[in-house]
Order: C-alpha cells, then structure tokens, then sequence
C-alpha cells in the first residue's frame, strides 16, 4: 500500500520565546527573508515597500541592517527602520502565537490525508533537538525528524557529538544542512572545505541521508544558486555513498519571474539529480506562488514532464512546506499537481513521487 510522505514540514514553539541562541537565530532570519517575495509593508498604512531596507551593504553577518527584527505575531516578522515600522507576512495570518504543536500539525495531516512527514530543522526556528525529540515522542509513526548542526562549524567535535546525540539518543533520522548558516561567517566556509569532512565521514557512518538546502541568497541570486548546484555536484562526485534531498527545489521558477528562461529546467540541476542517491523536493505551488492557483498552471505541468524525463519519477519528491504554504494553498491542495493533473504520469509515478519515492529512504519502522 502507498504511503502519502510530505517531505518538507515544520514543528516549532512560540517563535518569540526566547528559548537560548536568540540573537543568532534572529539574525539569520532577518539575512533569510531579506529577498522574501511575500514582500515588504510599512505597518500604519500597509503600503508595500518597494525599496530592500534588509538588503545590508554586503552578503554576510556582518553587514546586516541594525533594524531590530523581531519575531511578530499572526504570521509577521517585523523590524523597524529610521523609525518607522515595517513587517512581512512571513506566515499565515492563521499563526497568531507563531508556533506549530505537533497536536495541531498531525490533525492538518489526517484532513489532508497524509501520513508521515519529514520535519526540517532550520535554525531560523531555533535549536530545537529537545522540542523536536518531544514531538517524535508523543508521534513517532507520523515524524520523521532530521538533526542540525551549525554547519559554519559542522566538522568541530561539539558539532559532531550534537549529531551523534540527536541520531542514536533521540532518534532522528537524517541531517539538514542549509548553506544559509555560512552567513555566520560572511560566507567563508564551502561544503567543499577539507574542515566539513569529519561531518560527512560521520553521517556515512551513522547511515542517514543530508537533506539539503541551497540557501546563500546573495544579491546575485541566480548566479549565486548556479555556483551552489555546481558545488553540490562536486560533492556529490566526491560523497556518492550518502544518500541526498535537495529541499525547495528549482529555485530558479521563483528567482527569475518575469524572465523567459523562468520555467526552465536546469542543465546543473540534471547533472545533480543524475548522481548516484539524490533526490529533489517539489515545492511547486511555492516556487510559482504568483500563479492563481499554481497546481493548475500549466507551466507548472511542462517543468514536471521535463523533470520525468530527464532524471526519472524516482528522484521526485512531493513537499508542502507546511504550515508556509497556507500563504497560498492548503496542504491537501499542494498534492493536486501531482494527483490529478500531469496526465502523462502513470498511476504508480504519482504514487511514487507523493511519498513511496521518500518511503525508500526512511522505511517504516
């Protein structure tokens, strides 16, 4: 029987509690929505801001805005600048404490009929390896969890006793890594670095998969994307016993709007997705956030029969990115692309793409 698997889900506390790392955690959140194309809006009339007031001199830490970001509610993010306050609308209005409790993320998963989901641990939420082994606790058939590291630092012995702890302690199941934490650095590090390799030697001896994300998000974004596809493939060339998701997927649908070239699949993004064990997650609905109603969009479609094509159903991955997709559809209404529309799909490449393709790589336990 088919399993319906969500590749790209979230669990997290009151986002404004201060539960340790605030500032840091802060910081990377403000550099991570500084391109966010929910855009954004001057609070006392809600005028959409056209100007990048979190754009910063440079790419890094050291050049963000000193704009006292901070966590809102009903969804916001806010900051306020030259003294005048701003938000973006990060989340759903639905999200008035900025939280998501495992009670309330296993009913959206029976409505929408769903029934694992993989959890991404991203550090814009926190350090939440306690918070998250309470959730596998409470729903261990439900949750498939993945561990953090601070990836700047992802080969030091602190880092690789956190991982260790979080897979054989606690229980989860696979690493997220997003380039985004290079940001601590001002982006000195690389996934290359002969310093991360202590990271990968253990995630091959702990036997999980890196779910990875390509999350740099410099000014330059397509050519920075480009070069972090071309780094991916490197390491892949030079890692091919680890298994590997790259999350978000097909960046460049979102990046180049506007552009003709905008529903293109990507030679880079082939080459990588040919490499022995990766995989890609489909966020579609998301990267197409513009359409109408993006499962219906037929662009959306033509990327799809490309993506079959060229690197086959079985690299394919369906991810809602809940609860961030209610911004633009439910989480039942992501799965449409792939359960109606695409009539050059079989019955089993969808069921493969909705959740058996993921089911391979975190079998039931």
């Amino acid at each position: 029987m088919s399993t319906v698997f969500d590749a790209h889900g979230h669990l997290f506390p009151p986002l404004a509690e201060d539960r340790g790392f605030t500032k840091a955690r802060l910081a990377e959140h403000q550099y991570h929505v500084r391109f966010h194309r929910q855009g954004i809006r001057r609070t006392r009339d809600d005028t959409r801001i056209s100007e990048p007031l979190l754009m910063g001199e440079r790419d890094g830490i050291s050049w963000l805005p000193d704009v006292n970001f901070r966590i809102g509610k009903f969804g916001r993010v806010e900051f306020t600048h030259e003294g005048e306050d701003y938000y973006i609308q990060w989340m759903s209005p639905v999200l008035q404490d900025m939280s998501s409790p495992p009670e309330l993320v296993v009913r959206q998963m029976d409505y929408a009929g769903v029934d694992r989901a993989v959890i991404q641990h991203d550090r814009v939420y926190g350090h939440l390896d306690d918070f998250l082994a309470e959730c596998l606790r409470k729903y261990p058939d439900r949750f498939t969890i993945l561990a953090q590291v601070d990836e700047w630092i992802g080969g030091q012995p602190d880092q690789l006793a956190r991982l260790r702890h979080e897979v054989e302690d606690l229980g989860f199941s696979g690493l997220y890594f997003s380039t985004g934490g290079f940001l601590h650095d001002d982006f000195k590090s690389n996934i290359n670095d002969v310093a991360l390799e202590p990271l990968w030697k253990l995630v091959e001896e702990l036997g999980i998969p890196i779910h990875w994300y390509a999350a740099r998000l410099k000014r330059d974004q397509m050519g920075t994307y480009m070069a972090e596809l071309a780094e991916m493939t490197e390491w892949a060339t030079n890692h091919p016993g680890i298994p590997s998701v790259l999350t978000h997927g097909l960046n460049n649908i979102s990046t180049n709007m506007g552009k003709p070239d905008r529903f293109t699949v990507l030679p880079e993004m082939v080459a990588l997705l040919q490499k022995p064990g990766w995989h890609v997650e489909l966020m579609l609905h998301l990267m197409y956030a513009d359409a109408e109603f993006p499962p219906y969009a037929p662009e959306l479609e033509t990327v799809m029969e490309t993506l079959v094509n060229e690197v086959g159903a079985d690299r394919l991955l369906w991810g809602s990115d809940s609860p961030a997709c209610d911004r633009t559809l439910t989480c039942k209404q992501s799965m449409l692309l792939f359960q109606t529309r695409c009539p050059f799909l079989t019955d089993e490449q969808r069921a493969a793409i909705l959740g058996d393709n993921l089911a391979r790589l975190y079998p039931a336990k």
